[in-house]
């Protein structure tokens, strides 16, 4: 009979040591999903009825009664991998837009940088 208690008790020792290594974990996002195409049209001139029909809404609208700054954020924490967090902020002054702080990797220009494609 202890033998029996004791194989159950080392079965189920073992049982519970080995559910930590299969943890599931689900995709956290919160936040405007910045794509960096949208942040490179943005250009100094643009009302706000062009930035919102272009970026959307933002989360941080106006902070403190003040209308000439936007706040874009973006944060995403897959279940497996590393966190990805993304920030602009759209200055505007005299009701247009004055410039544009991000941290997004702007694309690069296809015209500038033709792509050669090899032909054998």
């Amino acid at each position: 009979m202890i033998k029996i208690l004791i194989s159950i008790a080392v079965a189920a020792s073992l049982l519970s040591a080995c559910s930590g290594f299969n943890q599931f974990r689900l995709d956290v996002q919160q936040g405007n999903v910045i794509d960096a195409t949208q942040v490179a049209q943005i250009q100094p001139g643009m009302t706000p009825q062009q930035v919102r029909f272009l970026m959307g809404t933002p989360q941080i609208d106006g902070a403190f009664k003040r209308e000439d700054r936007w706040d874009y954020v973006y944060y995403r924490r897959p279940g497996i991998g590393p966190t990805e967090q993304r920030r602009v902020t759209v200055f505007f002054e005299n009701g247009v837009v004055s410039y544009v702080d991000s941290d997004v990797p702007q694309p690069i220009a296809l015209d500038q940088y033709p792509v050669e494609l090899d032909d054998n």
